[in-house]
């Protein structure tokens, strides 16, 4: 017996062997090519192209099940949490349940459960046809926002502002897993934390420095964890607190919430996830906390005791100020960019992604970027200014033809 774990993350992010080590298990790993190479301490390493959508990682693990059974399957990434919940449930294994998934995977299903508890939520409707999105543009009027039922990354997800737009997009066609909803004035902070045998172990919200869309434009997105003394801190806390408890939340996961925050001063949830936030959120919060997001869920769902630093349960606030940026690509070719060391060392993170000499045209989600940053400061404000600075500098420096 062993362990299946699908993975979508580097090695750096997510070292599963080393984690896992106590147990002394047999470790199999389906997995992304781009994070196939170098890897040891596993059984078998299967590795696979167009991971998102490549239903032969699903045929493997039955086939696998059959030779070499696992007792365990772990899931990282949002793109695995439902593919994983089917395998338990057709395979009878403990874990999280395929209606847990559902509820965090399906933006449908997730603000269903929550208006019926009360919870205000963006007005939506799923698409089936064309009529149902005429029918709700009638109703609410423009502009809306339509997304995948099943999206992350805000890949294909389209604001659509007037009927110019909605005719340009329908030239496209309508897929088939869609909702459309009503466009939310406000700023968007996002919730970041983890759960351990059914009990919030920690929580901490951070604010988007743009629009989660405006990669679409070639601009940066990042955040910045708010002060413990910032008002909507302990506001957002308790808010993401009691959407966790409305849902079905899995007995051990770390979580990654969005929330609109109105001009009128009114918390609405666009969507959370049963899994570390992507970019460098996880990093921020090894840094700021010394706590791992991803590596206390993958211990906890093997059975293994967690060790919490003791700053996190003395609920206290991040050991210093943090944020972080992922810079988009732009239509060109790469050439080369700064150097770790050009940096100032509030930077504590740079890592550069784009390679020289390669052809780029626009980013297609939120988290396709050509360099990310992680920087430290003693403030919200001082956090935010060094990130518009280290922006600048890779701008300035970066090379493109």
């Amino acid at each position: 017996m062993g362990i299946l774990i699908f993975n979508k993350l580097s090695h750096k992010d997510a070292p599963y062997e080393q984690w896992v080590e106590d147990l002394d298990e047999e470790l199999y790993l389906l997995t992304s090519e781009s994070w196939s190479k170098d890897l040891n301490g596993y059984q078998h390493i299967y590795s696979f192209s167009n991971y998102d959508f490549n239903n032969n990682i699903e045929w493997t693990a039955i086939e696998l099940y059959e030779g070499n059974p696992y007792h365990t399957i772990i899931a990282t990434a949002e793109r695995d949490i439902l593919r994983v919940a089917r395998l338990r449930q057709h395979l009878g294994l403990e874990g999280q349940s395929l209606e847990s998934a559902y509820a965090f995977c399906h933006k449908g299903k997730m603000k269903t459960i929550l208006q019926k508890a009360g919870v205000r939520v963006p007005i939506f409707q799923i698409l089936h046809s064309t009529y149902d999105l005429y029918e709700f543009i009638q109703q609410h009027g423009y502009p809306v926002v339509i997304k995948p039922v099943d999206g992350m990354g805000s890949r294909d997800t389209t604001v659509i502002n007037h009927r110019h737009d909605l005719r340009s997009y329908l030239k496209e066609g309508l897929s088939s897993n869609l909702e459309v909803e009503e466009y939310i004035e406000g700023e968007i902070y996002h919730v970041d934390g983890v759960i351990i045998d059914g009990k919030l172990i920690h929580l901490w919200p951070s604010k988007y420095l743009n629009d989660c869309l405006l990669f679409h434009e070639e601009k940066y997105l990042g955040s910045y964890l708010l002060e413990p003394a910032n008002p909507l801190t302990r506001r957002l806390q308790s808010y993401i607190s009691y959407i966790l408890d409305i849902l079905p939340t899995p007995l051990h996961t770390s979580f990654h919430a969005e929330v609109f925050h109105t001009p009128q001063d009114e918390l609405i949830l666009c969507e959370i996830a049963c899994c570390t936030g992507g970019s460098r959120i996880a990093e921020e919060f090894r840094q700021a906390f010394h706590l791992d997001l991803t590596k206390c869920s993958v211990q906890a769902q093997c059975g293994l005791s967690v060790k919490i630093p003791i700053g996190v349960k003395e609920r206290s606030g991040p050991t210093s100020q943090y944020g972080f940026l992922g810079i988009p690509a732009r239509e060109g070719t790469f050439i080369s960019g700064p150097d770790t060391d050009q940096f100032p060392d509030w930077v504590t993170e740079y890592i550069l992604i784009a390679k020289p000499g390669a052809y780029y045209t626009h980013a297609y989600t939120s988290v396709d970027y050509v360099c990310t940053i992680l920087v430290k400061g003693d403030s919200e404000k001082q956090v935010l200014q060094r990130l518009y600075e280290a922006a600048k500098q890779f701008e300035q420096q970066a090379v493109w033809k």
